[in-house]
């Protein structure tokens, strides 16, 4: 009976080794109203357009409720930090033209990508990943992740984001997708583009002039004469909102480089800690397995020098029970000094989670004689730039109309 709850002890300690691996879910595939089934003949022709790409700040995908597992701060740091690299290796392709990061989807470009943070915890890195085009035909909607390999440091890493393989396949992708592409749908988007933001500053004055169809998509009804007042008024604001929000660019620029170091710090110290909090807890399972084996060869001893009627047997086996139970007791012990330093390690990672907080100065900017204040966030100063870009133009739509200064 001892030997037997012995032996299911023993499998209990060996079932908790045991490790679970869930299967990733895939999104829908990408639309082909705008991808050609196969690859377009001229994609190598560096005189085709060349899109503009808009990548909104990342949803950081906080739980509600609190999570250990999850530092709030750390992961609004990594929203901005990891649009900024997917932004930088876009560039790196040269396939596409101004590559931005902006505050929301809001912004006018060509292509958009949004992003959401499924998995951050210096071992393994997953993003959900959209990306669509300015008419609205989705071109990708899929996870990224990687794992970072154990190596990674010992290699010569410290110096290196071990996330940046997941940034390049991302990038990869989307220059897969720009093959399928014909250079009069290039054309057409930034058409669309340039109308879409018209129909932002005005509905009514382009409603003639882009329209949607049954599934939702954007198409051209009518282009503008290059010399109509309406489509130069159009294209000079549109100029003055994309400088705006190169100057956006400044903005995130600094905070990841001022993020840089710290950040790369935190990856390796978490990495390092999660890999020696794990052989930690190795240690402490197999110690108290062996504290469990020597316990129960302790057991049998007592038991086979009892049934001796030998008394020599007797006492061997008296002294195999106290000297087994013995080293037992010391591995199991020596088990819970273990797991204390597993529970030191997971204190320490808690710990690396800092506040984070991104803010911008407020600026006055001056358009057409006249002037407008932005404060907050870089999305509240987006808002507010939009907003003011509108009165400027039903201004000059309408000069003879009173328009409101304050916003």
């Amino acid at each position: 009976m001892r030997l037997t709850s012995l032996v299911i002890l023993i499998a209990f300690f060996l079932s908790s080794c045991k490790t679970t691996q869930s299967l990733m879910d895939f999104g829908p595939k990408t639309s082909n109203q705008i991808l050609e089934e196969e690859k377009v003949q001229d994609f190598a022709d560096d005189s085709r357009p060349r899109l503009d790409v808009a990548i909104a700040v990342f949803d950081p995908n906080t739980p509600k409720s609190k999570n250990e597992d999850v530092w709030e701060q750390l992961r609004k740091a990594e929203s901005i930090r990891f649009a900024y690299k997917l932004k930088l290796h876009i560039e790196k392709l040269d396939k596409f033209g101004a590559v931005r990061v902006v505050p929301d989807l809001n912004a006018t470009s060509d292509l958009y990508i949004s992003g959401k943070i499924m998995e951050s915890n210096s071992e393994e890195v997953e993003l959900d990943i959209k990306v669509a085009d300015i008419s609205g035909n989705l071109w990708i909607d899929d996870d990224f992740e990687h794992q970072v390999p154990e190596d990674f440091y010992t290699k010569g890493g410290y110096n290196e984001d071990s996330y940046d393989p997941v940034f390049q396949k991302i990038a990869k992708k989307i220059e897969e997708k720009l093959q399928f592409v014909s250079t009069k749908n290039l054309d057409d988007l930034k058409y669309i583009s340039d109308l879409r933001f018209g129909m932002n500053l005005s509905e009514e004055s382009f409603s003639e002039n882009i329209d949607k169809d049954e599934d939702g998509k954007y198409f051209i009804k009518a282009k503008l004469d290059s010399s109509d007042p309406k489509y130069l008024r159009l294209s000079n604001l549109r100029v003055r909102d994309q400088l705006f929000i190169d100057e956006l660019q400044v903005f995130y620029m600094n905070f990841d480089e001022n993020i840089d170091t710290s950040y790369l710090t935190w990856q390796q110290q978490t990495f390092q800690e999660k890999q020696a909090e794990s052989k930690a807890k190795g240690e402490a399972v197999g110690k108290a397995i062996g504290g469990i084996l020597l316990l129960g060869a302790a057991v049998l001893a007592a038991v086979a020098g009892a049934n001796s009627g030998d008394a020599g047997g007797q006492a061997l086996g008296t002294l195999g029970a106290v000297g087994g139970g013995m080293a037992g007791a010391s591995l199991l012990q020596d088990s819970f000094k273990k797991s204390e330093e597993a529970k030191v390690h997971r204190d320490a990672i808690n710990e690396l989670g800092q506040s984070l907080e991104v803010e911008m100065t407020s600026k006055v900017i001056e358009l057409n004689n006249d002037t407008v204040e932005l404060t907050g966030t870089a999305k509240e100063q987006f808002s507010q730039w939009r907003i003011f870009l509108k009165k400027i133009y039903e201004k000059e739509k309408t000069p003879e109309v009173e328009i409101p200064a304050t916003i």
